[in-house]
């Protein structure tokens, strides 16, 4: 393989990128700040205030409580307490989602859209119900569809779409935030039930959804959320006279009972159908706009066939070997501490795709009886060709779509740490020079050997950081044993920790020393010996 290839291919890159921003300016982000955090959510409670007014008969409607000005501030402090009990919840379940407002205004917007389809449910639903019941009986029907109001509401939506784009606790607080809120969409005599049901399927629906990875199984969980809340559905029409009597003891009117009973029907299948292909349609654009990443997404990066990967392994195999095992530690360490292990494994994976500019300036692609062509740079360009394949790996993670957490973990996996083999490299050439000449040693810059990147900013780029180091590290063990294994892990963890690169990241004191037992155990696994074959005595001759 041509090692030209991924430099044509950078060059490319950063190319483009220049040109777009020429041609469009500078790319913007979220600002982070308590106003425009509130201007988001005032710009969410406005419009689901405007869209309680739209149903007629529920208790949010205009005429509930005498007129225009009265329904307005009773709604609105329905909103501003279900925002609030959010924002509670959002601090102790979510907090980097409260810090973040790309991703408050992303909670906004699909709290807004749950709003659209409550709004859909409950304007459609009546119709839909009195027009499949006889003509002669529709003269009072108000009171019997009321109490099934809320359960043919869609509670599934936001909590999946919210675990799925910001996890669990955004997910709960989400869900439970709109079932207080979902009250104003329903009649009054259907409010109780409604919460009850809201609350229920934002505690159950990010519970059942977390860990799911494909659209397959994530379709098969909510369908078997949505049958309990069928099941909940016929339950609450059985407990409505007027539905039982239509149903159970007008024998005589056959026809009649077929009609409610395919109503209720119709309107849970809509039910079960509508918030699985909301999530799936409305999952994708806002993972795009908003550079959130589910774990449906990440799956699709976790194949080892992705032509990056196998770039990595035709081109530069010691390194790809490197990174399948760092994967590894780092996948089981992000399990242990309740990081995301799917995110460790998929930016173990890629971390180091950066080589690819120049895989024989990197020890691990060096085959036996190959010189080191860093004896013959001084140390000062071996780090510079090192620290080079961060940049690099960028790069190529723009140029093959990435999503922003591999690009993140691809920038912060050294971070700005020291090139410690190369700075006492340099020492010990100055001292020699200095030696020489009887003159005093000049001194080294040790900013010329460190990194240039990014320190981790979460927790599984942390730990991919620390895998990277430790696995590397452990190749020049002299003996594997695990007293040896753990006083090797612990050192490098440590000098990590004194050297500042765990400083913006969430990870705990706790956190750190679970990290340290699991690399522990998983090198102790991965470089485990093995017995002695007996040799033939004949061949041995």
């Amino acid at each position: 393989m041509n090692p030209g290839i991924s430099k044509s291919r950078v060059r490319r890159v950063v190319r483009l990128r220049r040109q777009q921003r020429a041609k469009h300016g500078p790319p913007t982000s979220f600002r982070n700040g308590l106003s425009l955090a509130l201007l988001y959510v005032a710009c969410a409670i406005l419009a689901a205030l405007l869209l309680s007014f739209s149903v007629k008969g529920s208790l949010g409607a205009v005429g509930g409580h005498g007129g225009l000005l009265p329904t307005a501030l009773a709604n609105a402090g329905v909103l501003c307490a279900a925002a609030l009990c959010g924002r509670l919840l959002l601090g102790q379940l979510a907090p980097e989602c409260v810090s973040r407002n790309s991703r408050v205004l992303m909670l906004c917007l699909v709290a807004v859209a749950a709003d659209v389809l409550c709004v859909g449910s409950a304007v459609f639903g009546p119709d839909l119900f009195h027009g499949a019941l006889p003509v002669r009986w529709g003269a009072g029907l108000t009171a019997p569809f009321g109490p099934l109001a809320g359960f043919l509401l869609p509670h599934l939506f936001a909590p999946v779409l919210a675990t799925l784009l910001a996890g669990a606790g955004a997910g709960v607080a989400l869900g439970i935030a709109l079932a207080m809120q979902s009250v104003l969409f329903v009649p009054p005599e259907a409010g109780l039930a409604t919460v009850l049901l809201g609350v229920l399927a934002g505690i159950a629906a990010p519970v059942a959804v977390s860990g799911v990875r494909r659209r397959g199984p994530l379709l098969r969980v909510m369908l078997l959320l949505g049958l309990f809340q069928f099941a909940a559905l016929a339950s609450a029409a059985c407990a409505v006279p007027d539905l039982v009597h239509t149903v159970f003891y007008r024998i005589g009117e056959a026809e009649a009972g077929q009609r409610v009973v395919l109503a209720l029907a119709i309107l849970s299948g809509t039910v079960l159908l509508v918030a699985p292909a909301a999530v799936l349609a409305l999952l994708a654009p806002l993972e795009h706009v908003f550079a959130a990443c589910s774990d449906i997404r990440l799956d699709l990066f976790s194949d080892l066939s992705h032509p990056l990967l196998k770039r990595l392994a035709l081109e530069a195999p010691g390194t790809y070997h490197h990174s399948l095992v760092v994967a590894n530690l780092a996948s089981a360490a992000a399990d242990a501490v309740g990081a995301n292990p799917l995110l460790a494994l998929v930016g173990g994976y890629f971390h180091d795709v950066g080589k690819l500019s120049a895989p024989g300036k990197f020890t691990e692609n060096l085959q036996l009886g190959q010189a080191n062509p860093h004896d013959a740079l001084p140390p000062h360009m071996s780090a510079l060709v090192l620290s080079s394949h961060v940049k690099d790996g960028i790069a190529l993670a723009l140029d093959y779509r990435l999503p922003v957490p591999i690009r993140d973990i691809i920038e912060e996996h050294h971070g700005s740490s020291l090139m410690a083999f190369f700075l006492d490299k340099a020492r010990k050439q100055a001292e020699a020079k200095a030696a020489a000449s009887g003159a005093e040693p000049e001194p080294v810059d040790e900013n010329l050997f460190r990194y240039t990147g990014r320190r981790p900013t979460s927790a599984e780029a942390a730990i991919v950081s620390l895998a990277d180091s430790v696995e590397a590290a452990s190749r020049s063990l002299p003996s594997v044993t695990p007293a040896q294994i753990e006083k090797l892990v612990d050192s490098i963890v440590a000098a990590k920790a004194r050297d500042g690169q765990l400083d913006l990241c969430p990870l705990t004191y706790p956190d750190v020393a679970e990290i340290r037992r699991s690399f522990a155990a998983t090198l102790a696994t991965s470089l485990h010996g093995r017995i002695a074959y007996p040799k033939d005595p004949e061949e041995e001759k």
